[in-house]
Order: C-alpha cells, then structure tokens, then sequence
C-alpha cells in the first residue's frame, strides 16, 4: 500500500510541474498586451488568443495525441513517459528563449489564418512561443494519458477515483501556484522569468519520471505481471499494432466513450480558456490590480486542492459519478452567467463565482476520469485517454482563439466582458446537456458510473 501512494505522490509531481508551465503565462496577459514603452511585449487580444490556443495545434492537425495513445498501448508507460515528459522539457525552453530573447517588434507575415482566427500579421516572438508551447502541449497531455494510464493501472480495485483525484488537486495546485506567483516573479525579475522557472520545474519533473521506472519495473516484478506489464519497444509484451487499431474500432463504436469525450471537451472549453483570460477579465471589469486579480482567479483552482480528493472518495465508496458531473456542469454555467452580468460589478461577487467554478472543477474531473477505465478496457485505456484529449484539445485551440477575436472586436471592455462571459456560458449549457444523456445511458448500458468503485469484498 505504501509502494502504491508513494508511486502516485511522484506521478502526480511530475504532472503537477507540467500545469504550472502550463498556466505560467496566464495571469501575465496584461502585461503581455501592454506597450513596449510600459514594459510589456505588445501583443494584440488575437496574438494572445493564439498563443494560448497553441497548445493544441500540433495534437489536432499532426495527430499527436493518437499517435501518442497507440506508442502508449504499444511500447508501454515507460517509453512514453519518458519521450513525453522531454517534449514537455524541450518546449518550455523554446518558449522561454522566445521571451527571453526575440525583440516584440519583428513582424512576421502568415498566408494561412484558418478563418480569420490566426492574425495574418503577427509578432515573430509570438510565433516562435506558439511553436514552443505547442510542443509543449504535446508533450503535456502525453504525460497525462500516461500518469491516467500509470493510477489506473496501480489502483484498480483499490481507491481509483481517490487516487484521480490527488492527481487532480496537485495538477490544481500546479495551476494554482502559477496563478499566484507568476506576477510576483515577473515584477522582480522581468517577464521572461516565470517561465524560466517553470521550465526548470519540468525538468525536475522529467528526473522524478526517471524514478518513477525503476518503481515501475518493481511493481511488476511484485505482481508478477511479465507477460502483460507495459515495457519498453520490441519486448514480447507489446501489442502488436492490429490489436491496438481493433481495440480502436471498439472504442469508437461505444457510446458511453462518445458521451464521456464530448462532457470533456464542453466542459474543459467553459473553463481552461476562461483561466487564461479571467486575470484580464477581471482587471477590466472590476479596475483591480493584476496582482490582486491573480490572487482572485487562484479561488478558483487552490478550492480544487481539497475539493477534488473529497468528491473522488465520495465517488470511491458511494458512487454517483454521473450525478456528480451533472451537478458540477451545472454550477460552471450558472458562474459564467453571474459574470456575464453587467450587475455583477465587485470583487466580492468575483470571488464568489471563482468559488462556484472551483467546486464545479472539482465535481467534473473527479468523476470523468475515473469513469472511462468504467467503459473501456484497460488493454484500450492509453487509446481512449488519448481520443478525449484530442477532441478536448479541439475546444483547448479554437477557443482561445474565438475569445481574443471576441475581445479585439468591442470597443468597450464592459461589452467585451459580456460577450466573453457568454460565450463561456454556451459551452456550460452543452455540457449540462451532454451530462444529462449520459446519466441517461448509463441507466440504460449499466456501465456503473452511479456504482461504487471500491469492491465490496475490500
């Protein structure tokens, strides 16, 4: 038992420093759209959008998240963890160079803006920390399938959604202490230098996955698992690749999957988007500090650290795990109205609603993880995983983009704020929508998503 938490406690660092790069940047973005002269970098709303919208762009047009689940399912957890915590790795630092080091005014002409979304002129220093950022991104929900792969794999039968869930709250204290301490760094020591520090974290992660192995290999020896434990490339224990593409013609032909992908990517496009622009939303709403706004949006995920692991427990030894995403779809759009509000005009009420959003970002993850291994194979796990990040990553991209467009487009900030904030709420009603057939169908196909997960013979 010490062995299986202890193993969780270092997958879950490893992909907590992954979300602290990953929201590094997001309370910067007042700053990143300040004047050169005012010591900002002078990106446009649009420029801004894209940037965090890249994060997406190379799993969605080169395939990435699927060419990641099937090496997951095929080499094994080892030799994807590794390739993927180094894409992280090398990423962040290109990101980190670009700031560091590309002056703000070099323009660089595109002649593809998909729709209008990508600016056709852009700052070659936004281009080249896309580029990073995207690679990082890559990276980044590689390492995700992988660690959900890893607690699935350690924890079935035992504490599965409790052990998601700490996974959770250390990702939420990740963002969290992003959020609060990136504005704090860049006053003293320049803007560029947040993201050194993030980068360094990612490489202190890449050497705790390098533990992680030898652990691993220890667990497997343990159970005696050598005819079926992930291993490396070219072992005899990995599936040969027709097995991997019909486990894929499986998953996509069930359901539950398409209900279980289609809750993630509405509810994560109501809300990761919205952290990388609520420090800016609120600093233009409520005439706040973008200190003070970081610390605000910080509700939001530091609610999660406690939140999370509860609501996984709940689900462990009661279940409800459908009613839970309900209630959490539910509590995500009701926030995003309250904000779209034009009475909706002190802190206070800020607070509030990043409390609801909190408790609603804990509900969802909580139960909509540990939920999938419910309906899909373990043998497919690394394949489904890497399916919902890619629809999720379509919404992760395309939203970003859509709002800073939104944001360009009004010339009042009052109005910019409510046309956003509405825009946020749609994708909260889909979700409440998308939850509602799911707890249908589960009532239907009786995958026991309102069961229990810890055996009852336990």
């Amino acid at each position: 038992m010490k062995l299986r938490w202890s193993t969780l406690f270092l997958v879950a660092t490893v992909m907590m420093m992954g979300y602290v790069f990953w929201d590094i940047a997001s309370p910067l973005s007042t700053t990143l759209k300040a004047p050169v002269s005012e010591g900002g970098m002078g990106w446009t709303s649009a420029e801004y959008g894209f940037y965090a919208g890249s994060y997406s762009i190379f799993n969605i047009f080169l395939l990435m998240l699927f060419f990641g689940g099937i090496i997951l399912d095929k080499a094994g957890i080892r030799f994807t963890g590794i390739l993927a915590t180094g894409m992280m790795l090398v990423g962040a630092f290109v990101n980190y160079y670009s700031i560091a080091n590309i002056v703000p005014t070099n323009q660089v002409h595109l002649g593809f803006t998909f729709f209008g979304l990508i600016p056709s002129d852009m700052k070659l220093q936004v281009l080249v920390s896309a580029l990073g950022f995207g690679l990082f991104g890559v990276g980044c929900d590689i390492t995700g399938i992988t660690i959900s792969k890893i607690v699935t794999k350690w924890f079935t039968g035992h504490e599965l959604a409790s052990a998601m869930g700490i996974q959770v709250a250390m990702a939420r204290l990740g963002t969290a202490s992003a959020i609060s301490f990136s504005p704090l760094i860049a006053t003293s020591y320049g803007i560029s230098a947040p993201l050194l520090v993030g980068t360094l974290l990612l490489l202190f992660g890449f050497v705790l996955f390098v533990a992680y192995i030898f652990m691993d290999k220890r667990f497997d020896r343990r159970n005696r698992l050598s005819s079926n434990a992930d291993t490396l490339p070219n072992q005899k224990d990995s599936q040969s690749l027709s097995t991997v593409l019909k486990g894929l013609v499986l998953i996509l032909r069930n359901p539950g999957f398409w209900m279980i992908a289609l809750l993630c990517v509405f509810f994560y496009s109501s809300i990761r988007p919205f952290m990388k622009f609520a420090t800016d939303i609120l600093v233009n709403k409520y005439g706040i500090m973008e200190t003070t706004a970081g610390w605000i949006v910080s509700i939001l995920p530091y609610g999660t650290i406690v939140l999370t692991p509860l609501f996984g427990s709940i689900y462990d030894r009661i279940g409800r795990g459908a009613t839970l995403m309900l209630v959490g779809c539910l509590l995500v759009t009701v926030g995003h109205f309250l904000m779209a509000l034009p009475i909706a005009t002190t802190p206070w009420v800020a607070a509030f609603i990043m409390f609801l959003h909190g408790i609603a970002f804990s509900l969802v993850p909580s139960a909509l993880w540990p939920s999938v291994p419910k309906i899909v194979p373990l043998s497919q796990l690394g394949t489904a995983y890497s399916i919902i990040y890619y629809i999720q990553n379509l919404g992760l991209m395309l939203v970003p983009m859509l709002v800073g467009n939104i944001i360009d487009n009004q010339s009042q900030h009052a109005e910019s704020v409510t046309h956003t904030m509405l825009f946020f709420t749609l994708f909260g009603v889909l979700a409440v929508a998308v939850s509602i057939l799911l707890l249908l169908l589960d009532r239907k196909l009786h995958y026991g998503l309102e069961q229990a997960n810890i055996k009852r013979h336990q």
